[in-house]
């Protein structure tokens, strides 16, 4: 059922982009799993749109639909319905739904401002190049992981486990975004010790809790071999040069 949804997830995306151009960039951990060969399962579609009033959700579904409905048939799963959740100027979400159960979300929103066009990178889906996204890439997606991290009210493994997985890919916080990353720290004022507490946070039962659900077992079961401090230990990487005195 997961590469099913994810199939549908992919569909969707192509065809929200094609019929919205250039009013659309990929991110989240879908972004993840679609170009980054992330293991972790993410079933929402995160958007995030150009500044200015979203795309009414009845165009969305029907954009949807016709993208997916046929499909949807073919693999058993029936007529799709829609569940609105939240619609906003700056925020709206929606479900898809298939015999009464959600299979992925739509989660479009203007919040959190635009990612430089030298930031954004042309992928094409299932190697078709009618089919393509926008999406940041992989540099711009480790900063906004670090500063999700640091600023959820509640510390969420999966970012650890998202900042983990991008360095293991070769993201980096260059020039360009760790300036970013230190305005945003100084801001927020988040200071050596608050940044380890939440790097502690990070427990082996959270990790189960969180990571267990969606990663494959045999990875889930690596990482739990050092009670996941692998995971935690690259968020002190990228973290660094903010920890240097905690850890002297």
């Amino acid at each position: 059922m997961d590469a099913q949804i994810l199939v549908l997830i992919e569909e969707s995306a192509a065809a929200l982009f094609n019929s919205f151009p250039d009013h659309f960039i990929l991110f989240g951990g879908v972004t993840l799993v679609l170009f980054h060969d992330s293991p972790r399962l993410s079933r929402d579609l995160d958007l995030l749109a150009s500044p200015g009033r979203l795309p009414d959700p009845k165009e969305i579904q029907q954009v949807v639909r016709a993208a997916i409905q046929p499909l949807a048939e073919t693999l058993g799963l029936g007529q799709l319905e829609f569940r609105e959740d939240v619609a906003t100027n700056a925020l709206a979400k929606q479900w898809v739904l298939a015999n009464q159960k959600p299979l992925f979300s739509i989660d479009l929103t203007t919040i959190g401002g635009n990612v430089l066009k030298s930031q954004i990178v042309k992928h094409t889906i299932a190697e078709s190049s009618e089919k393509s996204v926008l999406a940041p890439n992989a540099n711009y997606l480790l900063y906004q992981k670090c500063e999700t991290f640091l600023n959820r009210r509640h510390v969420k493994a999966r970012d650890a486990f998202d900042i983990h997985l991008l360095l293991s890919r070769g993201a980096t916080l260059d020039k360009a975004f760790r300036p970013h990353l230190e305005d945003f720290i100084a801001m927020k004022e988040f200071d050596k010790e608050s940044i380890e507490e939440r790097i502690q946070a990070v427990t082996a039962k959270l990790c189960t809790v969180e990571l267990r659900p969606v990663l494959p077992l045999s990875l889930f079961e690596d990482l739990a071999k050092d009670d996941f401090e692998s995971v935690r230990s690259s968020v002190r990487t990228v973290f660094s040069e903010w920890l240097a005195e905690v850890q002297r």
